[in-house]
């Protein structure tokens, strides 16, 4: 083997002793035929009589390279990362000479390039190289990456890792870092002071991640990179707000003293903070700061957040992407991944813990999902609520979810400032060759408890022993930079009293007496009107009919799969026979062209979304010889955006809070999530009910996020019957959103086309439709062409009815309301007419109301609906019912009765509960 060769041998082949020997044969058979440093290897090793080498000589080798890759793979466990309560990790490896078998004198005869080729040029023979490894791997940085199947990578990462110069800044780098220090302690510290007992999440224990963060922006800012979204939780929240969007000290200081803090935002622009009707508390709020400090225009937003920790990653990743996309033309958007970038900082407890995580890191590498990679920051304080480690996790290290996505993690002492710097440099730099996320393990500790009234040392008395005895970062970093003769003992002292002044001038300007308590919470009049349902002349059947010429251009060599074929070629029959029915799917495909015209991008994503759960929608093409892709949606004529469709992982939760916080970035985007059932929502709940239902009114977040829900009872039992529509109403409130369970495919086109005319508007909100399943191709739900020309959005349909001989009226929606119709089409009567409710909120009383005024003779009302009575609409729109139903008019419900399991679990069953149903909603005579 030559050398050049060879010296790649130590990085491909790791322990393999017998590479070794074979080179050694080599060796004795010609010493010329093997590299030099090999040649000093064996001369130094020596070898057995017979000329192969000696047990002794053989030990020797085992050992270097077994201790190579210990030092490699199990240094972390023997690191100095712990400021405080180093943990005690059992079954270590010992990483020596000693305990390896390896003679320390034969390795001062060993060249260094034999331990790594990198190292050669560094160091005089292999002890040196070992002694360094054993530096680099255990010191303040210690590092996990040798798990990574990419070898590329992993020699990347070596290199970078090993060939380091020691961590160092100069002078004026140690006393600008000193000073942010001293600010982000002085902050919590005379929060503490003043403020006795607030909550405040401080950061104490963890400070150096307002730096690093800091120092993030300066190397986004060498690579051109505008963008930071950055998502965290409660701890070291305000202080990240204060010092990395650089709220001012006067406004943070006004919301501890219930006084306006908007009196003091800047004048500039730079600074942009939202707030609800109702609010939230201060440790929950984010905003987004314009600055030029760093050399370029930056724009760095902290994402709103609630109580559940982790659930705010997949929205940065989903902002992120937005902030990367190019979606002002046909086809797919156009994606940069230097427009943004996404830091996420997490627990150390609900890292290894919260599900969503993992759910997000498999997004990482995914094409509809991927940001070229993020930087998770653990912020550890090693400890969780009062839980120690011991008891939140089976792991060494809280960062372990990431091994199983390839991905590097660094941990780093929070102490050593300057390691930390370095820690997010090589973060950065590892997402820049790779694309691809990278971990940080910050580990420092939390000075108080869960918050500033819990008492720690009641339930972890030995952790907050030494914490009470352990100096803040201030002082361990100004009596360095002291030692070091950067700065004096009295200038250390007047930059720590300078930054606490600051903090008290800023209090000195509030006027403690102006307080702002709200007696009363009401939402703003505008935001209550509802959505107009006007006629849109623009649609005419020349527009749909070129549209639809247009998806089935398939290119000359492009062959659809026969039988798919035969099903797709029906879509052309409504243009041709004025007889036939535009089905569900066919009215989706022409709803989105039409959007795409009018400049409004689209992003559909789901599980098996772009053939649809039910093999309905096929908006992506397989070629059934070359498997080659072909989407008829990107060659409409007109269209001005892009139309984006993905499948999605097995993941609701990731990827609802992704789509969602794509949608609060780009929010002239129609950004939709389709479940594959509608229970599989069940898994996203944390999205609807912290996020998409009170993100205006809590944070003055909005958005026009849609969902597809596959609703109806079927007889598929439980779990694939029920989209919990009652869940969703009951989230409503304030025209927060729209809900609807449709029964026509020409509404279903003029819904979605609403929903895109409101987007990037005040009056945008999110939509919930209960899509069908069997009704996708019930010819009583599908529309002749006819009622899509000029056409509108209804929200109720009525059907034809004469007047003065109606007695009942029954009121459902979506299925049931379909089943209705087919039993009163077989049984007529003159005396019952159904009203078909397709948006149940904003519930639509004052068209129903006018439509009971109006019967003469009208004796009962019947809400019918296919759900248990305690589930579905019934509940939340029989108050409406009620305030609209005339004097002397019955009212009455008709379903299946209460019930804690949304369905039967037999189809037989289902079959004749539904008929019951059926049969007492649309009887005339009492029994």
């Amino acid at each position: 083997m030559e050398g050049k060769a060879y010296e790649e041998a130590p990085v491909r082949f790791g322990t393999n002793l017998g590479l070794i020997l074979d080179i050694h044969d080599s060796y004795l058979e010609n010493p010329d035929s093997v590299s030099e440093e090999m040649r000093t290897l064996f001369e130094s090793l020596g070898t057995s009589q017979g000329g192969g080498l000696d047990d002794n000589a053989k030990q020797n080798v085992k050992g270097m390279l077994r201790l190579l890759d210990e030092i490699r793979l199990f240094g972390h466990l023997k690191a100095d990362i712990y400021p405080v309560y180093k943990p005690d990790i059992k079954n270590a490896p010992a990483l020596d000479f000693k305990s390896h078998g390896i003679s320390e004198e034969l390795l001062k005869d060993v060249p260094a390039s034999l331990v790594s080729p990198h190292l050669g040029s560094l160091y005089e023979n292999a002890n040196e190289a070992f002694n360094h490894l054993y530096e680099v791997y255990t010191g303040p940085i210690a590092y996990e990456f040798m798990h990574i199947n990419d070898s590329k990578e992993r020699t990347w990462l070596k290199k970078t890792i090993e060939n380091q110069d020691e961590v160092s800044l100069s002078s004026e780098e140690k006393i600008e870092l000193f000073k942010l220090l001293s600010k982000v302690e002085g902050f919590e510290k005379y929060l503490h002071k003043n403020f006795v007992g607030a909550k405040r999440f401080s950061i104490e224990g963890l400070d150096t991640l307002v730096p690093m963060l800091d120092h993030l922006l300066a190397l986004m800012a060498e690579k051109e990179i505008p963008n930071l979204q950055i998502g965290m939780a409660h701890r070291g929240r305000l202080n990240v707000l204060t010092h990395v969007l650089q709220k001012p000290y006067e406004m943070m200081l006004s919301e501890f003293m219930h006084t306006d803090p908007m009196k003091f935002l800047p004048e500039d622009d730079s600074l942009t903070l939202t707030s609800g009707w109702v609010g939230d508390v201060k440790y929950h709020l984010g905003g987004s700061k314009k600055r030029t400090d760093k050399g370029i225009e930056q724009q760095i937003t902290l994402a709103n957040n609630p109580s559940h920790l982790e659930v705010v990653s997949p929205v940065i990743q989903g902002k992120t992407r937005a902030e990367q996309e190019t979606t002002d033309r046909n086809g797919f958007p156009e994606l940069d991944f230097n427009r943004s970038l996404a830091v996420m900082v997490h627990g150390d407890a609900a890292f290894a813990a919260q599900g969503v995580v993992f759910e997000t890191l498999n997004l990482g590498n995914l094409d509809g999902y991927r940001t070229g990679g993020s930087i998770h920051i653990i912020a550890n304080n090693r400890i969780g609520f009062t839980t120690e480690e011991f008891d939140a996790r089976s792991t060494d290290h809280a960062s372990a979810a990431a091994l199983s996505f390839d991905l590097p993690v660094f941990h780093v002492n929070a102490d050593k400032p300057e390691h930390v710097m370095r820690a997010m440099e090589l973060a950065f730099r590892y997402r820049q060759e790779f694309n691809k996320d990278a971990v940080i393990n910050l580990i420092g500790y939390r000075r108080f408890g869960h918050n500033e009234m819990d008492e720690p040392s009641t339930t972890n008395p030995m952790l907050y022993r030494e914490v009470k005895a352990h100096d803040t970062i201030e002082h361990i970093y100004g009596n360095q930079l002291i030692e070091e003769k950067v700065i004096s003992k009295e200038e250390k002292e007047d930059i720590i009293d300078n930054a606490f002044k600051r903090m008290r001038e800023a209090h000195d300007k509030i006027d403690k007496n102006d307080t702002v308590i709200k007696s009363s919470i009401e939402a703003p009049e505008a935001f209550q009107e509802g959505l107009s349902n006007e006629e849109e002349p623009e649609i005419t059947r020349e527009r749909l009919e070129e549209i639809n010429e247009a998806l089935f251009d398939y290119p000359e060599d492009f062959t659809v799969f026969k039988k798919l074929r035969q099903v797709l070629d029906r879509r052309k029959l409504p243009f041709e026979d004025d007889s036939a029915l535009v089905d569900w799917a066919h009215a989706e495909a022409l709803a989105f062209a039409t959007i795409n015209q009018d400049g409004t991008p689209i992003r559909l994503t789901g599980q098996d979304s772009q053939r649809g759960t039910f093999a309905h929608r096929h908006a992506v093409l397989h070629d059934s010889e070359t498997g080659e892709e072909f989407i008829p949606l990107h060659h409409v004529p007109g269209a001005k955006a892009t139309f984006d469709i993905h499948n999605s992982p097995l993941s609701e939760a990731a990827v609802v809070g992704f789509d969602y916080g794509y949608n609060v970035e780009n929010k002239a985007a129609m950004v939709i999530w389709e479940a594959q059932y509608g229970d599989f929502a069940n898994m996203a709940q944390v999205y609807f009910d912290n996020f998409m239902s009170s993100g205006n009114a809590k944070w003055g977040e909005t958005s026009g996020f849609t969902l597809f829900l596959p609703h109806g009872q079927e007889g598929q039992g439980p779990e694939h019957s029920s989209a919990r529509l009652e869940r969703f109403l009951h989230l409503c409130a304030n025209y927060n959103m729209t809900v609807a369970n449709l029964t026509s495919t020409a509404n279903y086109f003029y819904l979605l086309r609403r929903q895109a005319k409101y987007l990037n508007t005040e009056k945008m909100r999110p939509l919930v439709i209960m899509t069908p399943k069997s009704l996708l191709r019930n010819q009583m739900v599908s529309d002749p062409l006819d009622a899509f020309i000029g056409n509108h959005f209804r929200e109720v349909i009525v059907e034809e009815h004469d007047k003065s001989k109606v007695k009942k009226v029954v009121l459902a929606h979506g299925k049931m309301a379909v089943d209705l119709l087919l039993h009163h089409r077989d049984n007529p009567s003159d005396e019952v007419v159904i009203v078909r409710i397709e948006q149940l909120y904003p519930f639509p009383d004052e068209e129903i109301k006018e439509l009971l005024e109006s019967i003469e003779n009208l004796d009962e009302v019947r809400f019918v609906q296919e759900e248990p009575k305690n589930m579905g609409a019934y509940s939340s729109v029989l108050p409406k019912i009620l305030d609209i139903l005339p004097e002397n008019v019955k009212r009455s419900y008709v379903g299946r009765p209460v019930s804690s399991s949304p369905a039967e679990g037999d189809a037989e069953t289902y079959k004749r509960i539904q008929q019951n149903i059926i049969e007492n909603a649309m009887k005339v005579q009492e029994d």
